[in-house]
């Protein structure tokens, strides 16, 4: 009797642990949208928008939202590593931006962990172009998680986020799977390596699609997701497509400002971003 009371009261106490940890979620997303949070859209064409060589990037990391502590890490790293490749790297959070003038002169554009809505209807057309004439677009991490009104980038990225792991909190220990094949993004990574995130879970599986190369895949036996619920065994985290004459790249790892100093998550994300850049 001892014994079924205790099973019951160990089987009650998981119930509250779940309920409270989605409650959290869920007030934690909803804090993302608060009207205190209401969107900012930069109109005005900036003076100095145009790259001044022909090897720029651009790094975008808007948020009119949450915002994730790595960005600046991201930012200063990208810079940096660019630069020893002799690129120009431009980093803004200036909507305006996306504009024909100024993109034009980036061989990428690198959505930095952005969320929130950040562009607006012409903006957003501006990009569609320069991607479908031949620019490249990178996104990292919570790049999935933004502009949800917005069609075409959906279709780009080829999904959307869905939720990520909450439990354990913060950011579980999880392996990583590189998949066969030849990519700058995945040449020379190791077959399986271990790294903390958030893992992000997605909408739908982009294995499969057509035009799309998974590049990386998160072991789900490697962590414990005992809350949201994972994507059943395959876990895409990082893939790559071709976009009318254009290019796109998506890695969901960089939660973490560690990311930025991990020689082998920067060695994926730099080929990504050579990759669709061609550079």
């Amino acid at each position: 009797m001892r014994r079924v009371r205790r099973n019951i009261a160990l089987k009650i106490l998981s119930a509250i642990v779940i309920l409270a940890a989605s409650a959290a979620v869920y007030t934690m997303h909803i804090m993302r949208w608060l009207p205190w949070q209401k969107p900012v859209f930069e109109r005005a064409i900036p003076a100095n928008c145009v790259a001044t060589t022909d090897k720029a990037i651009l790094v975008f990391s808007k948020t009119n939202g949450y915002r994730h502590a790595s960005i600046e890490a991201g930012v200063k790293v990208i810079k940096k590593a660019g630069q020893k490749r002799g690129w120009e790297v431009v980093a803004t959070e200036n909507g305006a931006y996306f504009h024909e003038i100024c993109l034009k002169s980036y061989r990428a554009v690198v959505f930095l962990s952005p969320t929130g809505d950040f562009l607006t209807d012409e903006q957003q057309r501006a990009f569609e172009q320069y991607i479908e004439n031949g620019g490249g677009y990178v996104g990292i991490h919570s790049a999935a998680d933004c502009e949800y009104k917005w069609d075409w980038y959906g279709t780009l990225l080829g999904t959307r986020f869905r939720s990520h792991t909450f439990l354990p909190y913060p950011v579980p220990e999880a392996e990583i799977v590189t998949e066969p094949g030849s990519h700058p993004a995945i040449d020379g990574l190791p077959v399986r390596w271990s790294k903390k995130d958030e893992w992000y879970n997605f909408q739908e599986n982009v294995r499969g699609k057509p035009g799309f190369q998974v590049l990386l895949a998160v072991d789900e036996s490697t962590y414990p997701a005992f809350w949201p619920k994972a994507m059943h065994g395959d876990h895409p985290i990082a893939w790559s497509r071709s976009v009318g004459k254009g290019r796109m790249f998506y890695t969901a790892i960089g939660h973490n400002a560690a990311t930025y100093s991990d020689t082998t998550a920067m060695n994926h994300i730099m080929g990504g971003i050579a990759w669709a850049a061609r550079l």
